[in-house]
């Protein structure tokens, strides 16, 4: 069997009126340069959200950089919970 590409081999088959193979109407070839295309997206998609973290996490520790810092903050939820009122 001689190379063909997969649009030739699976047009034949159309034009014959046979099954076509499965391995010529897959959706995309598969290799090194789309494992490359992926590894170099998966870490573009790491490293931009990253940075979106880092340059939004100082928001956060301004709005009350001492939340929670001080024993009379958590004090009320120390003990036991309060009871209930009757329903």
């Amino acid at each position: 069997m001689t190379h063909q590409d997969p649009h030739s081999h699976s047009a034949d088959a159309v034009a014959d009126h046979t099954p076509i193979e499965a391995q010529y109407v897959r959706q995309g070839r598969g290799g090194v340069r789309i494992l490359w295309l992926l590894i170099v997206s998966a870490g573009t998609a790491a490293v931009l959200l990253l940075g979106m973290w880092l340059l939004s996490n100082g928001g956060f520790q301004r709005v009350n950089p001492d939340a929670g810092g001080r024993p009379a903050d958590t004090a009320a939820y120390d003990g036991a919970a309060p009871p209930l009122p009757p329903a």
